[in-house]
Parts: structure tokens; C-alpha cells; sequence
């Protein structure tokens, strides 16, 4: 914390940087799982799946720069501090933006039964969760309040200077008045759509992990192909995979059809 014109550095524990660093890592590692799951099955490429891959690029963007940031543990305020603090303060908020927004979506999809409502709401999703958070971290590094912060509201990595005298509304302007409002907003959503299909589904260094299990373990389609991918198969041997994609390819030979719809989807995992 700051005294005077000194500034106490807060000790950073090494079981701490551990579990920190983990996290960073599982997220990095879900977020890329998602988006490369997106982009190897063209028939799983739903909005609400397009919508979940921006929000995992936020996702990864966050654990990268927190994973330097703890693994650095900066002691001032240097270039690459002021740097991670700006990446992480822009992805971290991005991704609450975006995880707001895809609930958005699936209400008014699922609950409202209105596609194109839905679908017509993308473009501002885009304007609303990068151009916001750009904004605020671009007014941040203008007016110079992100930088060194000893540790007092982190492990290790920079984020708004501790030495300002309004860090406080600086902190709720770049990450916790829009987390607060996640928060609130994201259970009254979630509650309404399990209400309607009964099913759901969170952190901050450990947000991509979590959307992947979600959306990628847990969804019957992409398990099987990543199971027909990850384990050998005998020469006489047909997965459940390509059994799914031989059937898809005779579809489209016999006839034109549509990728199939988020709420499809979730009926045939209910099935």
C-alpha cells in the first residue's frame, strides 16, 4: 500500500502463484479447445457457439496477460506492467460483457422464441463488448491510471495504479461495477431459461475452463468427435463421430439443409 510518497510492496506467496498460474493455464487451454472445435465442425457453427468463441478469445487474452503478470510479479511501474495491466483490463471486462450477452441471446432465442430478434442483436453485441471496454482502458492509459498496484488487489500483476488518488473509481470503471452487474444479471437470465428447458451455466482466471466443460465436455455432438479425434480406432472400427458425419454428408447430398439450431441441439442431449 501506499505511505507517503512510499509504497509498501505486499508479498506475494508462492502457493498462491501456483494455483494462479494453473488457472491461467486451464483457461488458455479451454478457450483454445473451443475455438478450435468451432473452427474444425462448420455444422456446429451456431451464433450462440460464434458468440462463445468471442468470448473465449477474451478469455484467453485475460489468462495470457494474467499468467505473465503473476509469473513477472512486477515491483514498479514499468512498460510491460503498465502493458498487461492495459491487455488484462480490456480482456477481463470484454469477457463479462460477453458472457451477459450470450445469456442475452439465449433468452430471447430459448425463452422468447424469437430468432431473429436474437440474431438481429449481434452487431451491437460486438459494438457494446469490445468498443466499451476499448474505450474505458484507452481513457485508463490516457489519463495514466493503470500501472503498478504492489499487489494490494492482485497476485502479482498490474492493474490500476494504487498511487492514484480515485483507484477506487478507477477499479469499478475497469472490471468490478461490470462484474457486479455480471453477476446479478447472468443468475435472473440463466434462472429464466432452466426454467423454460430445464438446463443452464463463472470465475476469472479460471472463466475459459469453465466454458469449455460447459459447452464443449458436456455437449454430446463435439465429446464424440473429440473422442473419434483423441482415441485410435481399429481398421474395421466405426465411431459414433463418423457415423454422425457420414449421415450429415448424405443430408446434403439428398437434400439442402440448415445447420441445426442451438435448441435442437439441447433437445437431442436431453434425449
Amino acid at each position: 500500500m501506499a505511505v507517503g510518497n512510499q509504497t509498501v510492496v505486499t508479498e506475494v506467496y508462492v502457493y498462491e502463484q501456483v494455483v494462479i498460474l494453473l488457472s491461467c493455464v486451464l483457461s488458455f487451454l479451454g478457450s483454445l479447445l473451443i475455438i478450435c472445435t468451432y473452427a474444425t465442425w462448420g455444422d456446429l457453427r451456431t451464433t450462440p457457439r460464434k458468440l462463445l468463441v468471442f468470448l473465449s478469445v477474451a478469455d484467453l487474452l485475460s489468462a495470457l496477460s494474467y499468467f505473465y503478470g503473476v509469473l513477472r510479479v512486477f515491483t514498479s511501474n514499468t512498460k510491460d506492467c503498465i502493458a498487461q495491466g492495459a491487455i488484462s483490463t480490456f480482456a477481463n471486462t470484454s469477457s463479462f460483457f460477453w458472457t451477459v450477452a450470450i445469456a442475452i441471446y439465449l433468452y430471447i432465442f430459448i425463452v422468447k422464441s424469437s430468432q431473429r430478434l436474437a440474431d438481429s442483436l449481434v452487431l451491437y453485441f460486438h459494438l457494446i463488448s469490445w468498443g466499451v471496454p476499448l474505450a474505458i482502458t484507452v481513457a485508463a492509459l490516457a489519463l495514466q491510471k493503470i500501472g503498478y498496484d504492489a499487489s494490494e488487489v492482485s497476485v502479482g500483476w498490474c492493474w490500476v495504479s494504487i498511487q492514484q488518488d480515485d483507484h477506487v473509481l478507477w477499479m469499478l470503471l475497469t472490471g468490478k461495477i461490470w462484474e457486479f452487474l455480471a453477476y446479478v444479471m447472468l443468475p435472473i437470465l440463466y434462472i429464466l431459461i432452466k426454467s423454460h428447458i430445464h438446463k443452464a451455466g463463472i470465475g476469472n482466471t479460471f472463466q475459459g475452463a469453465a466454458n469449455c466443460i460447459m459447452f464443449v465436455l458436456c455437449t454430446r455432438p463435439v465429446r464424440a468427435r473429440l473422442l473419434g479425434v483423441l482415441c485410435c480406432r481399429g481398421p474395421g472400427t466405426q465411431s459414433g463421430s463418423d457415423t454422425l458425419s457420414q449421415r450429415t454428408a448424405q443430408t446434403h447430398t439428398d437434400e439442402p439443409s440448415s445447420p441445426r439450431t442451438w435448441e435442437e441441439e439441447e433437445v437431442e442431449e436431453e434425449g
